[in-house]
């Protein structure tokens, strides 16, 4: 898997030394990804550990399905950036105050999203939705979406500030099972419900098999419960941008992702 240099803020270090790494980090980023004949202050890109799209190996080694394809086309259109490692809430908080230039990978596009943010073409596409349910719970086979979640017996466990698209959205909002809240990152969340805390969750399917594969949670701990009603494919990933982010900027983004 390719890996990146990632550029970090550094708090908490005495003024000279901010200064001084500030500078040097504005350099590296502008040698290594040189704007067209203009000055421009390196973009801000925020980013969380979500894989397999964001994969943060190390403080200074990202990848992953949304990371590639991003860094690819921001070092293709000349983009000086530096990535931020940012909690998803405190990125959507930022976004929406519209007091920087900043982007955030990784984003599902959403109505209210659009009324402060600006969005590009579409990164990457999930894989469809599928139910993370611990053991103890088992409904039976082929039971349908709408049955686990009116049945008041269950709970279901949210991460916070997410999104899963509008047809699971849809049914969550309006569900007779019980609702419970974190803003725990999905490993977790996974051995939460593995542990009875709530009988299941939702996540992209792709994301599940990768937290299954490095043995995050015991395979008989849980199982995956696929749902024939839910859509096969999930939804698109952005990058998603404060109003400060030039029109132009996204557009140059745009023509050479993918390319």
């Amino acid at each position: 898997m390719t890996r990146y240099r990632l550029l970090i803020d550094i708090l908490f270090l005495p003024k000279r030394q901010i200064m001084l790494r500030a500078i040097v980090a504005s350099i590296f980023v502008l040698l290594l990804f040189p704007t067209s004949g203009r000055a421009e202050s390196p973009l801000l890109l925020q980013i969380v550990e979500l894989p397999p799209y964001m994969i943060v190996e190390s403080p200074t080694s990202i990848s992953g399905l949304v990371i590639d394809p991003a860094l690819a086309a921001l070092r293709k259109a000349g983009i000086a950036f530096q990535w931020q490692i940012v909690p998803a809430v405190r990125q959507l908080v930022r976004i929406k105050s519209n007091q920087e230039r900043v982007c955030s990978l990784g984003w599902y596009k959403t109505p209210n999203r659009e009324k402060f943010a600006k969005y590009s073409r579409p990164i990457v596409k999930d894989s469809g939705y599928a139910g993370f349910a611990n053991n103890q719970y088992r409904p039976g086979d082929g039971v349908s979406l709408d049955v686990v979640l009116n049945d008041p017996e269950v709970t279901v466990l949210i991460k916070i500030g997410f999104v899963h698209g509008e047809y699971l959205d849809a049914r969550l909002a309006n569900m007779k099972a019980n609702s419970e809240f974190t803003y725990a990152d999905m490993p977790l969340i996974f051995k939460m419900v593995a542990a009875g805390r709530a009988q299941i969750t939702f996540a992209p399917l792709a994301e599940i098999r990768y937290y299954e594969n490095l043995g995050v949670v015991s395979k008989d701990e849980f199982h995956v419960m696929m749902f024939k009603e839910m859509p096969s494919t999930g939804v698109y990933r952005y990058m998603m941008c404060s109003q400060k982010v030039e029109d132009e900027l996204i557009k140059r983004f745009n023509a050479t992702l993918g390319k």
